[in-house]
């Protein structure tokens, strides 16, 4: 199903190079030394070669359903990492979603997802995912790799993989069901939290669930609140 994976032997960023080109659906660009990955909140980082995997994909929007749902993109990406890399695991130890679009391991960070809009059409799903070390300045404490959660797999496979399943996915983006699978896979749902928003102000509360669109649902003193974005921390709330 790819129409390209381009492996290239640095990078500074799949995602520029996925702007910058002439790529189409299904073609998809992967490296095992990204210097100047982004993330969310305008943060960037880098790690060590060959400490983990680097790639992007491009997707047509028209390729998607119902243009009002593509914001549940994130969402469903993730939801691809976190099933393939469940299908690897060979203990009880199993990834989880992080809303909006992080897979952990027992709380950890082992993969995040930037999606950026190239033009009318076509966006750049970007994805990280720590192989065998964590990112420059990340402590082992709030983030994992998969060799040390028990998961050996060469990274041209893993990218391979990734791209056949999202392109698979993304045709049902509006599909009914997938709604409740997202609900059913995501860690956050049920958990206190603290909500960093784009502006810098801070919500918390506790997470109910996510919208048809994939927002988040959180119940506040002031009621529920629905968020499209914003950096989320796990909390205990009083009484837990």
């Amino acid at each position: 199903m790819t129409a390209s994976l381009q492996w290239f032997a640095e990078v500074d960023s799949t995602n520029r190079i996925a702007r910058e080109g002439d790529c189409v659906h299904g073609d998809a660009i992967a490296s095992m030394n990204q210097t100047a990955g982004r993330g969310r909140m305008e943060r960037t980082w880098s790690m060590a070669p060959g400490h983990g995997l680097a790639m992007t994909v491009v997707l047509s929007r028209r390729a998607m359903g119902s243009p009002q749902l593509i914001t549940r993109l994130p969402l469903v990406v993730a939801l691809e990492v976190q099933r393939l890399l469940d299908s690897l695991a060979t203990t009880d130890n199993r990834p989880t979603i992080k809303w909006p679009n992080d897979v952990h391991f027992r709380g950890l960070k082992v993969a995040g997802i930037l999606i950026e809009g190239i033009d009318a059409d076509r966006v750049a799903v970007g994805i990280g995912i720590n192989l065998t070390g964590v990112p420059d300045g990340i402590s082992a404490d709030a983030a994992t790799h998969l060799e040390r959660e028990g998961i050996t797999v060469a990274a041209d496979a893993l990218a391979a993989g990734l791209v056949d399943a999202i392109l698979r996915r993304v045709p049902d983006l509006d599909a009914d069901h997938l709604l409740s699978e997202l609900s059913n896979s995501i860690d956050t749902i049920g958990r206190g939290v603290r909500i960093e928003l784009p502006d810098g102000s801070v919500v918390t509360g506790r997470a109910k669930g996510i919208s048809a669109t994939g927002s988040l649902l959180v119940e506040t003193a002031d009621g529920i609140s629905e968020f499209v974005a914003g950096d989320v921390t796990h909390l205990r709330l009083d009484g837990e």
